[in-house]
């Protein structure tokens, strides 16, 4: 099989393309045939030694696939031989064959591409969590998502879009707004200011602007991938009981929230991770992609795919991700 292999932490064009042995799948395993990699940004920096986990070298990066179950190993129940598939591992995807475990297996309903489902599982099953178990969005709910641009902002965009929500996208530029309302936004916020008090008074005339919050109104919840200065500032926009769903930092700063602010207005910022899911709220995880798989078959979601390439050009397609030079999403075909 041909896979990007690590053997050394280091920048992304460092690493090679080589042709290793095919696995075989073991207990509870599934081996892909491969046809679709979505990239992230995490796998940049899994590829340069700068994820919060790193894996023990010689190994094949990359999470998200999609292909044909090529064989399975004992124990298997999800999926069989010739079955369509998309696959979230922690490891492995960057290669024309993947060994994954079945349970970060599912089968893909008829009309679902391998290139838009390898393109959404990350960050669609991410902004699930941070949507539906932790901010428990329903409609007519006002929903403040921050980072809307990006992948997760987008699809939390989408789904809550889908279950009757106002959506208030918080961008930096222009065209990041005509993306988030080509995605379903409602109406987009500005996030320009000098500094944070700015920052806070800027938002909230807006979101005020929008929802009537002088009569106490606000948002509902509040989904935030940037943190820093924007998350201080979303907290001062959600209404009594309010929540802010945590996701990320894109923005490069963690920030703290002070207790007795949440206390005086009665508000909840909670964690929406993803791995750890896997383990300790599966049925969770699975429903959910089982949701936004039959919204995607529906025509009621969008990948935003805006680049595609060879595995062997995959430098070339992190550039777009690591220079910030694409509103959307890339994939990597590893067949061609």
């Amino acid at each position: 099989m041909r896979a990007i292999v690590v053997d050394k932490f280091g920048p992304i064009a460092s690493h090679q393309i080589r042709d290793i042995p095919d696995p075989e799948p073991g207990e509870g395993q599934v081996l892909i045939d491969n046809h679709a990699v979505g990239l992230n940004y995490p796998d940049a920096l899994m590829l340069q030694g700068k994820y919060q986990k790193r894996p023990d070298r010689p190994f094949v990066p990359g999470r998200d696939c999609a292909g044909i179950v090529r064989a399975v190993g004992p124990g298997v129940t999800r999926c069989s031989a010739g079955d369509r598939v998309v696959a979230q591992v922690f490891t492995g995807a960057f290669s024309d064959t993947v060994l994954a475990p079945q349970n970060r297996c599912f089968v893909l309903p008829d009309g679902v591409s391998f290139e838009d489902a390898a393109a959404m599982i990350t960050t669609f099953n991410t902004a699930w969590a941070a949507v539906d178990s932790r901010g428990r969005v329903e409609a007519g709910h006002t929903v403040l998502i921050t980072g809307a641009a990006g992948g997760v902002g987008i699809a939390a965009v989408q789904l809550c879009k889908a279950r009757g929500s106002t959506v208030l996208a918080a961008v930096s530029t222009e065209e990041k707004g005509k993306l988030v309302l080509e995605n379903g936004a409602d109406a987009v916020i500005d996030t320009n200011a000098a500094d944070l008090a700015a920052l806070k008074t800027h938002l909230k005339d807006q979101v005020n602007k929008i929802t009537g919050a002088a009569e106490g109104r606000g948002c509902d919840v509040v989904v935030d991938t940037v943190g820093g200065d924007l998350f201080e500032a979303s907290l001062r926009i959600l209404r009594y009981g309010g929540n802010l769903v945590v996701v990320g930092f894109a923005g490069g700063q963690v920030p703290a929230a002070k207790a007795n602010y949440l206390l005086y207005n009665n508000l909840a910022v909670t964690g929406a991770p993803l791995d750890i899911r896997f383990e300790y709220a599966y049925a969770e995880v699975e429903r959910g992609v089982n949701t936004w798989l039959g919204l995607l078959a529906a025509g009621k979601l969008r990948s935003n795919i805006l680049s595609r390439y060879k595995l062997n050009e995959f430098a070339t397609a992190f550039d777009e991700i690591t220079g910030r030079r694409v509103m959307g999403k890339v994939v990597l075909d590893p067949q061609g």
